[in-house]
């Protein structure tokens, strides 16, 4: 995959952060619910969540993943990553990405990223496809 190619993805997943949607399991129960991803040019991919949530449990018992990002309106643009969710515990590498987060993180955690209910997570990619339009076809992009 070219440089351009993941450029792309990290585009599509930037302008579309607010309302992705992070898909975990419970039990044998798929659940879905809205994130805010923080993304980074290298692809990277964080969530960022309260510990005491569902989400963290469900996690935590299984960390297979599934994150979408789409397009509003329309829906023409589109990256759907699968992976694990890692959690992290560091505290450097959680108040770094807590400085890149795209939103005020401390509408939700005030205490900030040394709070003890700031859960992050990082998202090991093993696939996105993903697409630029509705006339394109879907590609898909695997790390090396």
């Amino acid at each position: 995959m070219t440089q351009a190619e993941k450029s792309k993805i990290v585009e599509i997943m930037k302008k579309n952060y607010f309302g992705a949607h992070l898909a975990t399991c419970d039990s044998s129960q798929p659940r879905v619910r809205p994130v805010a991803p923080i993304v980074e040019p290298d692809l990277s991919l964080w969530v960022a969540t309260h510990c005491s949530s569902r989400k963290v449990q469900e996690i935590t018992a299984n960390p297979r993943i599934a994150l979408s990002f789409v397009e509003h309106p329309g829906g023409a643009k589109v990256a759907i990553v699968t992976g694990e969710a890692e959690p992290i515990d560091d505290l450097d590498q959680k108040k770094r990405v807590w400085k890149i987060a795209p939103l005020d993180l401390s509408r939700f955690f005030p205490e900030g990223h040394g709070s003890a209910e700031f859960c992050l997570f990082k998202i090991r990619i093993e696939k996105i496809e993903w697409r630029e339009s509705w006339e394109s076809k879907t590609k898909v992009y695997t790390p090396s």
